[in-house]
């Protein structure tokens, strides 16, 4: 069964949490990217399960979403998972160069700018047609023949500490996942897309030893909040 991940900026499109769900379906993916005014939005994503991921800006710019939702959808485009398919959830028209130059690499990107319930064998609208170039146009071009494979931009990864600072300010500001697999996917966004299951593990057992929570048979339990962490 085909793959769909689907990449939301959630500074200017906020899909109904059960359109986000009805895309995934039982297998997909869904990464939210939001900055500090969109917090208080996070929390019926939240309630969508462990195949939701949050990304946060790191560095709040001009354009600083953009340039981490590229970042992440240039890492998972390159899995090259058979069938996979990506949908950007977004107004800006500034991912669609990104978008055509993936696409004339055969990769099925494209970009909505409202998200409806998804409808089984009926593809959504990318952009506007004249926008886009097709594939082809840009593969035979010359600038499309000088463009690498796109692939996943180097940055410093977070250190454990300042993952565990952040995940202590999710507790008060985004919400508390319920179980402990959903606890550890909230972890390993906030150190990014590629997998660190050593540094997961430290994050958890830091917020152990501070008393922040209990883990007991897969669930998590929280200090009350009048309890300061």
């Amino acid at each position: 069964m085909s793959k769909t991940y689907l990449l939301i900026d959630l500074q200017n499109r906020h899909p109904p949490p059960e359109d986000v769900a009805s895309w995934m379906g039982s297998n997909g993916e869904a990464w939210i990217f939001y900055g500090e005014h969109e917090i208080g939005l996070l929390a019926p994503y939240m309630e969508l399960g462990d195949r939701v991921s949050l990304v946060d800006i790191s560095r709040p710019g001009k354009n600083s979403l953009d340039f981490h939702l590229v970042l992440y959808l240039g890492y998972l485009v390159g899995r090259h998972e058979p069938g996979a398919r990506f949908v950007i959830v977004a107004a800006d028209g500034d991912y669609d160069p990104a978008i055509v130059h993936a696409r004339s690499k055969g990769r099925q990107v494209e970009r909505m700018e409202v998200l409806g319930p998804a409808l089984i064998d009926v593809k959504p609208t990318l952009v506007r047609p004249a926008l886009l170039p097709q594939p082809a146009e840009v593969a035979h071009s010359p600038v499309g023949k000088a463009i690498a494979p796109l692939a996943p931009k180097s940055r410093r990864s977070k250190s454990v500490d300042q993952v565990l600072s952040l995940m202590l300010r999710d507790f008060a500001e985004a919400g508390k996942p319920r179980s402990l697999s959903a606890l550890e996917r909230r972890i390993q966004s906030r150190f990014g897309p590629e997998p660190v299951p050593e540094k997961v593990a430290s994050v958890k057992a830091a917020l152990v030893m501070k008393g922040a929570i209990k883990i007991a048979d897969e669930t998590v339990e929280y200090r009350d909040r009048g309890d300061q962490i």
